[in-house]
């Protein structure tokens, strides 16, 4: 490709990011009422950016646990908002890549097993994060994007994965992946058979680090109450990223739920 073409590219991604940092950080501090979290926008690659969230109180010149945070298919928005502010709440720096938002029209998507190297890169660039306490969250698509990050980067890092799509490509990801690993879904849904994420469970090489946990009544994304009325049901693109849509019955208290999970995991692999 031409450099003067791959040039004006990256001025209009940069151009098109400058115009949307004011909205995404006014979104960002609305989805954490009552903390005094600072919040600023990150470029982690060519038209790619990153929503960083210090939490309150951060100590000076002592580096921060940071969690990345993968979102799923329909990308940054208010499912993640819970998960945020528990992590927040506990002294935890979240950063939130945007793989859609940014991009020009003519930008391909990251390939899912490069999403989480771009992410890390960032984390490792900033001399307030922490590398050596970093953990990784994954909801649907963004699970997938953290496994398979994790085995084409052969790191070690913690991954809790959130209905990532239970199936034969990510069992043969687990194979190559290390680290503590928090596999959560629900029993009534349909892209993650509890038989399919107990054999993606058991394809970890170090079995005893994963934590399998299964919520009762719970179904793909139940984190999007945001989408619906309460009680409602929604459809949502399917995590492997096949033309089907899945089922989706949003609920505040399993979200609930997930995110003090969530929250118990990092806090036993990174700390605050």
């Amino acid at each position: 490709m031409p450099r003067q073409t791959t040039s004006r590219r990256i001025r209009m991604a940069s151009a098109f990011l400058a115009l949307l940092l004011p909205a995404r950080l006014a979104a960002a501090q609305e989805r954490m009422p009552g903390l005094d979290t600072r919040t600023e926008l990150v470029r982690i690659g060519p038209g790619t950016s990153a929503t960083l969230t210090l939490p309150p109180g951060a100590a000076p010149g002592r580096p921060l646990a940071v969690v990345v945070l993968l979102p799923d298919a329909d990308g940054l928005g208010p499912r993640s908002a819970l998960y945020g502010q528990r992590l927040l709440e506990n002294g935890i720096a979240l950063l939130e890549p945007d793989f859609l938002g940014g991009l020009a029209e003519d930008m391909p998507l990251p390939p899912a097993a490069a999403r989480l190297a771009l992410a890390v890169a960032a984390v490792d660039a900033d001399p307030r994060l922490d590398p050596r306490r970093l953990a990784v969250v994954g909801l649907g698509e963004g699970g997938r994007a953290a496994l398979l990050g994790q085995a084409a980067m052969a790191a070690g890092l913690p991954l809790a994965l959130l209905y990532p799509g239970c199936d034969a490509a990510l069992a043969a990801a687990a194979a190559r992946a290390a680290g503590p690993v928090l596999l959560l879904h629900g029993d009534e849904d349909a892209a993650n058979q509890p038989a399919d994420c107990a054999r993606l469970a058991a394809a970890f090489p170090q079995p005893e680090a994963v934590r399998h946990s299964v919520l009762a009544g719970a179904s793909y994304g139940w984190d999007a109450y945001d989408l619906v009325r309460p009680g409602g049901l929604t459809r949502l693109q399917d995590p492997a990223g096949t033309a089907r849509r899945t089922w989706s019955r949003p609920d505040m208290t399993t979200t609930m739920v997930a995110a003090d999970r969530v929250l118990g995991f990092v806090l036993a692999a990174v700390g605050r």
